[in-house]
C-alpha cells in the first residue's frame, strides 16, 4: 500500500550516508541491548559479558553468544533497511523488491548456482589464502590473519553441536537470519542506492559485492565472497525479487552448517571446506561455464527478460 514518504527527492548519495548512520546507530543500540539481555538472563557483569563475546569458553557463554548474535543481527541487518525503506519510499516492500516471489524454477536454479560454482569458488579461496604482503606491510598482513583466525574460531564455536536441536538453532542463527538480513541490507537497499548514485546497474552490483566482502573482515576469503556477492547481486537484477538472492544465500549458509554438523558428529569423513573442491582445471573452468548457463536459465525463466546495461 502506498503512503506519503517522509523524505522525498533525496539524492542517492545522501541516502547512502543516511543508511550508514542508521546502521551504525542501530548496531550500537542493539549491542547495548544484547549486553543488557545477557546481564539479566545470565547474571553476569558487563565486563565479563564483553570477554564472553570475544572468547566464549563455556556452555553458558555459548548460550549468551547465540542471544547476543541474534539481537545484533536484527539490529544491524534487518531493522535499518526496513526503517530506511519506510522513511524514504511510499511502499517499503516494493522499494526493497520483497513484494514479489520468483517462479519456482528460477528460485530453484538460484539455489543450484551455489553448488555449480563450488569448484571455481574453492579454487579462488586457495588463491586468496596464498596472499602475501611486502615487509613494509607485514603488520597489516598479521592483523588480517588475526581477524581471519578470530572469525574462524568464533564460527567453529557455533558450529560444534551434537543434537538436532543445536543444528536447527544454527540453521536459524547462522543460515536463515543472516541470509535475510544481509540481502535486505546489501542487495535490497545498498545495491539499489549505489546503482542510482552511479546511474549504472553493474556498478551498483560490483560496488555492493566489494563492500559485502570487505565488511566481513575475512580478507583471506575476500575473492570468493566477492564472487558470491556478484552472483547474489545479479540474481536480484535478473529476477527483480529479493527472495532469489535470499534463497541462494540461505542455501550457501545452510550447506556449510549441515556439512560441518555431519562431519563433526562422524556421519561423513569429508570436511566442510573440501566440499566441491577439485584440482582439475577443466572441472574448475567448467563450473564457471555451468554457472553461467544456470544464470541464463534463470533469466529465461524470469518475468523480466531485459537487463539494462546502464
Amino acid at each position: 500500500m502506498k503512503r506519503r514518504t517522509f523524505f522525498p527527492d533525496t539524492k542517492p548519495g545522501i541516502k547512502v550516508f543516511w543508511l550508514l548512520f542508521l546502521v551504525i546507530l542501530s548496531a550500537l543500540i542493539f549491542s547495548i541491548l544484547g549486553l543488557i539481555a545477557g546481564k539479566l538472563i545470565f547474571h553476569l557483569n558487563l565486563s565479563s559479558l564483553r570477554e564472553t563475546v570475544s572468547q566464549p569458553e563455556s556452555e553458558t557463554a555459548k548460550s549468551f553468544l547465540y542471544i547476543f548474535q541474534l539481537i545484533n543481527q536484527i539490529g544491524m541487518l534487518i531493522l535499518p533497511p526496513l526503517l530506511f525503506a519506510w522513511l524514504f519510499s511510499t511502499n517499503s516492500s516494493h522499494y526493497l523488491k520483497a513484494d514479489k516471489i520468483p517462479k519456482l524454477m528460477p528460485l530453484l536454479l538460484a539455489g543450484l548456482t551455489i553448488f555449480t560454482i563450488l569448484p571455481f569458488i574453492n579454487w579462488l579461496t586457495e588463491i586468496n589464502s596464498q596472499m602475501t604482503f611486502p615487509h613494509a606491510l607485514a603488520g597489516i598482513g598479521e592483523w588480517m590473519k588475526a581477524k581471519e583466525t578470530q572469525a574462524d574460531q568464533l564460527t567453529e564455536i557455533f558450529l560444534q553441536v551434537k543434537s538436532p536441536g543445536g543444528l536447527a538453532l544454527n540453521l536459524l542463527v547462522i543460515a536463515l537470519v543472516p541470509a535475510v538480513g544481509e540481502e535486505l541490507l546489501f542487495r535490497g537497499l545498498l545495491q539499489r542506492l549505489l546503482g542510482e548514485w552511479t546511474r549504472n546497474i553493474h556498478a551498483g552490483v560490483i560496488l555492493t559485492a566489494f563492500i559485502f566482502s570487505a565488511i566481513h573482515l575475512q580478507f583471506f576469503g575476500f575473492l570468493p565472497r566477492f564472487l558470491l556477492g556478484l552472483m547474489l547481486g545479479y540474481l536480484l537484477e535478473i529476477t527483480q525479487s529479493l527472495w532469489a538472492p535470499v534463497f541462494a544465500h540461505f542455501v550457501n549458509n545452510a550447506t556449510l552448517v549441515i556439512l560441518f554438523y555431519l562431519h563433526y558428529n562422524g556421519f561423513i569423513t569429508m570436511k566442510m571446506e573440501n566440499f566441491g573442491s577439485s584440482d582439475n582445471y577443466f572441472v574448475i573452468f567448467f563450473s564457471l561455464l555451468l554457472t553461467a548457463g544456470v544464470f541464463y536459465g534463470i533469466w529465461r525463466g524470469s518475468s523480466r527478460r531485459k537487463l539494462h546495461l546502464s
